[in-house]
This record gives C-alpha cells, structure tokens and sequence, in this order.
C-alpha cells in the first residue's frame, strides 16, 4: 500500500492512546492534593494495574494507601471500574477502555 504525500498514517491500535478518568473520595483525596478526578492519558485497552501504576508515579503516596506489599488491592478497599468492583470482574486484570471511569473508595464504617 503507497502512502499519501502529507497525511500521517494511522497509529496501530496497541498504540492508541485513551483517555481514563480516575475518581477519588475522602482520605484518597488528601493524598492527590485535594483532587477529586485526574484525567490519564494512556494507552487503552489497559489493565486496571497498569492505569494505577500511571497514577502512582504522579501520586507515589497512593499505593500504600490501595495495596499491599504483594500489589493486591487491600481487602477494605474499593476499586470500581463500570460502577462494579474489580474484585467481581477480572480484578486488576480488568481492561479499561478510552472513556471509563476507575472509581477508588478508602473503607466506610459507620453503626
């Protein structure tokens, strides 16, 4: 196939990069410096590891704050992907795609 004079070509998919929005509440927020969302540009489909990995080397306190020293999601802690917790799909397997939000919740207690 001949390339066109002028016009880049297309990136390969693998290569796409997509936006993800990050959603974080309550304690989750003081570690981001009071931010509610983050936007991550990232190339999508992406395991929700690597896109916490994207977001831990901006905000390296967030880790210990999410998983433990085997990087497995502590077990009071909350990641949703789809308005669904991870640990009901493909944990941090789960791919997410341009568009989709990663919602973090700290543990809730309350009586």
């Amino acid at each position: 196939m001949r390339s066109v004079p002028g016009l880049k070509p297309l990136p390969q998919p693998d290569k796409l990069r997509g936006m993800i929005t990050v959603k974080v509440f309550a304690l989750y927020r003081t570690l981001m410096g009071s931010q509610k969302e983050v936007t991550l540009g990232v190339p999508t489909p992406l395991p929700t590891s690597q896109v916490l990995q994207a977001l831990f080397q901006r905000y390296p306190d967030l880790r210990d704050a999410l998983l433990d020293a085997k990087g497995d999601i502590l077990p009071h802690v909350s990641v949703f992907v789809g308005g669904r917790d991870v640990r009901h799909k493909q944990g941090l397997n789960t791919l997410l795609q341009s568009g989709d939000v990663l919602a973090l919740f700290p543990p809730v207690a309350g009586g």
